[in-house]
């Protein structure tokens, strides 16, 4: 799947309004949403623990040029997104946006990586909502 596919079927709905928003805040909030939505899914299948290593990748690998807060392996999940949330609320509305599409971007890849598209795009689809252009089983047939 494409990155410009994939940003249009699940990384903008999964930021809803906010991917217009005027506001870093809001941009913020709502990548935080997104994330814990997600996240509660993955605990299921990989821990607490796993979600926040893969989370802690994702921040590193997306936004290591303009996120330099170094998080300790051990420090909790809720700690990390307050941060990224106060990171991206300080920043400009627009960069906020592309910081938070790089995070989820990344993320999703991560997922991709380890789990497989199919079972990533299932999970994607269950925490942000059904994509609204094509039916999730072109999708995932789809390889881009």
């Amino acid at each position: 799947m494409t990155q410009h596919r994939l940003r249009h079927l699940y990384i903008e709905p999964a930021l809803g309004p906010a991917w217009n928003a005027e506001q870093a805040d809001t941009v913020a909030a709502a990548t935080v949403q997104a994330l814990q939505s997600l996240f509660a899914a993955l605990a299921i299948l990989i821990g607490n623990d796993g979600v926040r290593a893969l989370h802690m990748r994702a921040v590193h690998v997306s936004l290591k040029t303009s996120f330099t807060r170094t998080a300790q392996a051990s420090e909790p999940l809720d700690s990390l997104l307050a941060d990224l949330r106060q990171n991206l609320a300080n920043r400009q509305p627009a960069d906020a946006r592309t910081a938070a599409q790089a995070l989820l971007e990344s993320l999703v890849a991560l997922l991709v990586s380890l789990i497989g598209q199919p079972l990533t795009l299932r999970m994607v689809t269950s925490a942000w909502g059904s994509p609204t252009a094509y039916p999730t089983t072109s999708v995932e047939n789809q390889h881009d």
